[in-house]
């Protein structure tokens, strides 16, 4: 029995024995991964020491360059050329005025003196012929064509298609225009506010914008009406202003011999 007891007791001391070389072993295992991950860990931040320490010695050498001389650095040809264009761009429409104001002088230079209308001076008419179509402004007249009253701001002057049209009184053309309504229309600017208007022409002109004209000249010639005066027959449609004020042409006209 005695022995029996002692062999028992010799298998438990094996079996403690070996448990705790287990344990010693998981502890050293464990332990060594430890220390493993604690070497990296050194090493990754003397890596990152190394890099901060090379960009401060970059930012540091910068700081120390000299700054660059730019005194005799000339700018760009594109920004000298964009600036030269803007500042020749403001005066192009003032130049031009001017260039068409020298033309027209030396047209009246070339062609004499003008003599400026007002209204102590008469005006030619421009055709010789009966007015089929009155100037009225603050009443209604009969339209044959439109067969309706309407204002009239103009004298129709009856001329056969061809007949010579003359200008009023000295002036400069300063618009040719050609509608449905009124046809080919040549102005002409008399000076001091005063202009006049011949509509219901040949679109053959003896004038041209811009040109200096005298009391008489030829203006151009007659055409046949348009239909929205066809009724009236071939005509002159003759208008005159003062300022922006229709005026009655009868009423600077010169009496009717």
């Amino acid at each position: 029995m005695l022995q029996s007891k002692s062999i028992l007791g010799l298998g438990g001391v094996r079996m403690d024995n070996k448990d705790n070389y287990n344990k010693k072993g998981f502890y050293t295992a464990l332990y060594t991964v430890a220390a493993v991950f604690i070497i990296l860990a050194f090493g990754i931040s003397i890596l990152n020491s190394g890099n901060t320490g090379d960009s401060n010695n970059e930012v540091n050498l910068e700081e120390n360059i000299s700054p660059v001389d730019k005194s005799n650095v000339k700018p760009l040809t594109t920004t000298t050329e964009t600036t030269t264009e803007a500042r020749t761009e403001a005066p192009t429409e003032a130049i031009t005025q001017r260039a068409a104001d020298v033309t027209a002088e030396s047209s009246a230079e070339e062609n004499g003196e003008l003599t400026l209308f007002d209204d102590t001076q008469e005006m030619a008419w421009p055709v010789s012929g009966q007015i089929v179509m009155d100037y009225s402004t603050d009443t209604g007249i009969y339209d044959r064509t439109l067969e309706q009253y309407r204002t009239n701001d103009s004298v129709c002057i009856a001329a056969d298609v061809g007949t010579e049209v003359c200008v009023a009184s000295d002036g400069i053309i300063t618009g040719i225009t050609n509608d449905k309504i009124s046809g080919v229309t040549v102005s002409v600017d008399h000076g001091n506010g005063w202009t006049s208007t011949y509509s219901q022409l040949d679109e053959n002109l003896a004038v041209s914008e811009g040109e200096a004209v005298h009391k008489g000249d030829k203006i151009g010639v007659v055409a046949n009406p348009t239909k929205y005066s066809v009724a009236l027959g071939p005509h002159l449609e003759f208008s005159v202003f003062n300022g922006d004020s229709p005026t009655d042409p009868k009423l600077v006209l010169a009496q009717a011999e």
